[in-house]
This record gives structure tokens, C-alpha cells and sequence, in this order.
């Protein structure tokens, strides 16, 4: 039988010392949360962010797992922080395996399906309704020791487990990430995905001026760091202590780097970092706006 120590201790076996349980029971609270919202970049529709069985059905608990990726010295760059180092994709679903292994073991009769962003579910809520953090201004969770600055990963599982509980907000009255914000997508009353930097760095169609503007006002090619750049938490937050986020990291790109590369080379030599998924076209796009062609 799953316990709730078992779980953590497992998880700190491999090195993941975050972890909390939370339930797959009605959420009403994040039905209007997604409803307000509307629709979202890259994401599926609200129905979809709802349904626990169509990931795993039969699925009554998730196991959360955070993935601080902190590096261990301040570095300069023009990548977003998340994406310097390997894929988290491809790290968070190692780890989730490895420990979906160990929890197999112990509960042979239970099943689990490991899922890190780009399943249909609202990962950072189920971190948040597992206790590992309360939602900023800026909308990101944010964990005591670690900030901002990590992933998420679960695995949903047919076992019964109890839950954890939420934590309530404590920003308080700062509002530094909303005055920060380089395209005013952050505001008290919610959030603007399409003035967002960090979705037009990832934009297919041609931006419009007033987009470009938005693009210039930060050195980055590929994400924007700058509400998590000036939160306080994230000032004190600890680095990652996981090996895999302190090496082979990838901090900045050039436009000679590029055009130094046919798309398939690109694609060899970069795959295995989150900012490769757009493409070589769309890098050398946001290097020339930020250039000033």
C-alpha cells in the first residue's frame, strides 16, 4: 500500500526533494478559473484541462513533483532560464518514470501515467492543490525554497492517496512583475496571453509593429524571464539540485551561430533543448527585430 511518506521518500531517493498529493475530484474553482480565462497559446480547450481519465482513467490521486532549474552561477544570455538547459520535457519524464518504477514496486496493482505540460491537464494547478506553492501576481506558482523558477510533473494514479493542502497567496502588495511586464499582459484584473514576450518569441505568423516593440523592449530570443527576473522570491531562490540542469546548458544563440546552420543541422544540434520546437526560422526572426532589421 501507497503512503504518503513512501512517496517522498522515493522521490528523494532520485533526487526530487518537492513533492505533494492531491485528488481528482470536482474543481469547480478551476472551471471558472479557465472559463475567465478564455482561450490560451498552445493550450487545449477548458473541457479538455478537466478531465483526469482522459490521461489515465480510473485515475483517482497525482503524486506532483516539482523541477527547480536555478542554475548554480548567475550567466548572461538571451534564452529564457527554463530553456538553457536539457529539454525539461525530456528530464521531468526520466525522473517520473524512475519513480513511477519505485511506486509500481510497492503498489503492483495501481496504475500511473506521468505527464509534464504537454497533457491536457493544468499542471502548475494540480502543483498548487498538491501544497507546493500559491499563484503569484505574475500567475506563476511560486514555491518558498525554490521561487518561480521550476517545471512541474505528475503522475496520475489509480490508487487512493489523501491530499495535501493549497497554499494561500503572499505577495502581499508588491506588484513588481506587473510593472515589469514588457507588454503589459500582467494586471491585477488577469492576463493578457497575447501581449505576452514569451508567447510572440514563439509566434508562427508575422508580428505587427506594435508586437516588435514588445519583442525589443528585452534582450531574449526565445522566452521572457523579466516577471521572474524582479520577483523577490526568485532573488533568494536556491538552485536547482538537479545535475542535469547544470550542464550542456545552452545560454545564448548569435545570428552567425544560425546562419551558420542548414535547418536539419539546427534541428541535430539543438533537439534536445526546449527552445528548438519552433524552429531555426523563428530565432533568426526575433535576432534580426532585436537588431533592428
Amino acid at each position: 500500500m501507497l503512503t504518503p511518506l513512501f512517496i517522498r521518500q522515493a522521490a528523494r531517493s532520485l533526487g526530487l526533494d518537492t513533492c505533494g498529493l492531491c485528488r481528482n475530484e470536482p474543481d469547480e474553482a478551476l472551471a471558472r478559473r479557465l472559463a475567465d480565462a478564455g482561450p490560451v497559446p498552445f493550450a487545449p480547450p477548458a473541457a479538455e484541462r478537466l478531465s483526469w481519465d482522459s490521461v489515465l482513467p480510473g485515475a483517482r490521486a497525482a503524486v506532483v513533483c516539482i523541477f527547480p532549474y536555478r542554475p548554480a552561477a548567475p550567466e548572461e544570455g538571451n534564452i529564457a532560464l527554463y530553456a538553457r538547459p536539457e529539454d525539461y520535457h525530456r528530464v521531468n519524464r526520466r525522473y517520473l518514470g524512475r519513480l513511477a518504477d519505485l511506486l509500481a514496486a510497492e503498489a503492483p496493482e495501481a496504475s500511473f501515467a506521468a505527464i509534464t505540460d504537454t497533457s491536457p491537464l493544468a499542471d502548475r494547478w494540480l502543483a498548487w492543490r498538491a501544497g507546493l506553492g500559491f499563484f503569484g501576481k505574475n500567475r506563476c506558482l511560486i514555491h518558498p525554497v525554490y521561487g518561480s523558477l521550476f517545471t512541474v510533473g505528475a503522475l496520475l494514479t489509480t490508487a487512493d492517496l489523501p491530499a495535501d493542502t493549497p497554499m494561500a497567496p503572499q505577495c502581499g502588495r508588491c506588484r513588481r512583475c506587473l510593472d515589469a511586464c514588457p507588454g503589459r499582459a500582467l494586471s491585477e484584473k488577469g492576463f493578457r496571453p497575447w501581449t505576452c514576450k514569451s508567447y510572440l518569441t514563439q509566434k508562427k505568423e508575422p508580428l505587427t509593429e506594435e508586437e516588435t516593440a514588445i519583442l525589443r523592449r528585452t534582450p531574449l530570443i526565445f522566452g521572457c524571464d523579466e516577471c521572474q527576473r524582479v520577483c523577490p522570491w526568485n532573488e533568494r531562490a536556491a538552485p536547482s539540485p538537479l545535475p542535469e540542469i547544470q550542464t550542456a546548458r545552452v545560454a545564448a544563440l548569435t545570428a552567425e551561430e544560425l546562419d551558420a546552420l542548414s535547418v536539419r543541422a539546427f534541428d541535430r544540434t539543438y533537439r534536445a533543448y526546449a527552445f528548438a520546437w519552433r524552429g531555426k526560422k523563428i530565432l533568426a526572426r526575433n535576432l534580426a527585430l532585436l537588431a533592428g532589421r
